[in-house]
């Protein structure tokens, strides 16, 4: 005979099983959720009020079904309100630097020179993620920017005053989004990307006015325009493995909060010649180094590559008056010294 606690447990988790009904039904009878019905579905997983099982069956459905824009929006928008420690730190112009957190396996990770670089042009920048993020689990910003110096595990209130101080900082997921950081063991066991990969790179913890993030597969980017959380404008970028690395050798595709607006970038129309390719190997060290050559003004591909990519960013922002500019002010902040 079921005891009291049993009985209790079931009526619990079955508040769990419409979310599941709803995304993992047949072709004909699968739908959407309602903003409201995901904020809610999200809740329950980050209160493991859902079992694991639960968990696993829904994000998988959801998968399959394709991830909608109310679903996105109610999911990032759960995680703002009620479960992240977000910070306020006392600059103007903060912009969020949302790369992809499961990090990078086939491209050099050029985001913390970016991010640093663009720090020390005059724009603060708050970047977050976390390490061993499925499915690449790659070397990440985190993981490179600890080899930098940069603190990478500092509580929330310290990071915003870091940003005060030198217009850097970097949250880790683990001290600003514990719950939702709870939930990694249960992705590591899909081997899939889902939903959660796309929802924390918009989670924005510094509640920035800009946002600049990387996504990749065309067709699901334009679903993500209305999805970005900046106040005040965002910007997506198709650039390298999804991230935000724009490439001197081939066009990159930036998206903006309209179709109208949007950027087919030819390095060659702004007089950007330096092309040759970043071949790395797939080693911590490797993409530091990458990095150090960058931010040390050594000649090198990683050099030309992050002076691309900031002075198109800075150009975005209107902290340049032109792409040319930009390209221009960052050359001469990585001629003055990053590090």
């Amino acid at each position: 005979m079921p005891t009291k606690t049993s009985y209790s447990l079931h009526l619990t988790h079955s508040a769990f099983h419409p979310f599941i009904k709803a995304v993992g039904r047949g072709e004909k009878l699968k739908r959407d959720l309602t903003y409201e019905e995901a904020s809610e579905a999200l809740r329950l997983m980050l209160r493991r009020e859902a079992t694991d099982a639960q968990i696993g069956a829904f994000l998988i459905a959801q998968r399959v079904k394709g991830e909608a824009v109310p679903e996105i929006n109610g999911f990032v928008d759960v995680v703002r309100n009620e479960f992240m420690h977000g910070i306020h730190p006392k600059v103007t112009n903060l912009l969020d630097l949302a790369v992809p957190w499961d990090g990078k396996v086939k491209t050099a990770q050029l985001a913390p020179a970016i991010g640093l670089t663009l720090a020390k042009a005059g724009v603060p920048v708050l970047m977050h993620g976390a390490e061993d993020i499925p499915t690449k689990s790659g070397i990440t910003q985190a993981a490179v920017l600890e080899q930098l110096g940069i603190p990478v595990m500092a509580a929330p209130a310290v990071v915003a005053q870091q940003i005060e101080a030198t217009g850097f900082g970097y949250l880790a997921a683990p001290q600003y989004a514990p719950d939702w950081h709870s939930l990694l063991d249960i992705r590591h066991q899909f081997g899939l990307r889902t939903v959660m990969n796309t929802v924390e790179k918009l989670f924005n913890p510094g509640n920035a006015p800009f946002q600049i993030s990387g996504f990749f597969h065309g067709n699901y980017i334009d679903r993500l325009r209305t999805c970005q959380t900046g106040t005040t404008q965002n910007w997506i970028i198709q650039g390298e493995e999804g991230s935000i690395e724009m490439v001197p050798s081939r066009r990159t595709h930036i998206f903006a909060e309209a179709a109208a607006n949007d950027i087919i970038l030819d390095p060659s129309a702004v007089d950007f010649t330096h092309n040759e390719r970043i071949h790395t190997e797939p080693t911590l060290a490797a993409h530091v180094t990458h990095n150090k050559q960058a931010l040390r003004n050594t000649p090198s591909p990683a050099r030309d590559q992050v002076t691309y990519t900031v002075g198109v960013i800075l150009s975005l922002l209107g902290a340049a008056t032109s792409i040319e500019n930009g390209i221009r002010r960052a050359h001469d902040t990585l001629a003055r010294g990053v590090l």
